[in-house]
């Protein structure tokens, strides 16, 4: 995706306008291509949830089981943050049922970490794999 589109869905996204803000999320979630997930996974560490749930979408389409721990530490933060994470959990159990072997490998791993936000969500969402 070019930069204009791009930094014109990210504004639109955290902006005021409800319509406008769940169209550009639809947007990202359809126009994201693989050459965006380093951009997507800087959006997990924005301040707006809506921004960081709108990219745990086209991640879960796009990225690998690599991007699972800043998936985690995002959908973590939404819970310190006091949202429900209902949308973000859709996004990565979607992950898991669409790339399960790769997902289940790394979900294992994370059983191990040291990282307390890492160890929280593997066994959950083992289910989905």
């Amino acid at each position: 995706m070019d930069d204009n589109r791009w930094n014109q869905l990210v504004i639109d996204i955290e902006g005021d306008d409800i319509e406008l803000m769940v169209e550009a999320c639809e947007h990202l979630q359809n126009e994201a291509e693989i050459s965006d997930v380093s951009r997507l996974v800087k959006l997990l560490e924005y301040e707006s949830f809506v921004v960081r749930e709108a990219a745990a979408w086209p991640l879960a389409i796009l990225g690998d089981a690599t991007v699972i721990p800043e998936l985690f530490t995002a959908y973590q933060r939404g819970f310190e943050d006091g949202h429900d994470n209902d949308g973000f959990s859709a996004a990565l159990a979607g992950m898991a049922e669409l790339h399960p072997q790769p997902v289940r490998q790394m979900l294992l791993e994370l059983k191990n970490s040291t990282n307390p936000d890492f160890k929280k969500y593997p066994n959950w969402l083992l289910e989905f794999c």
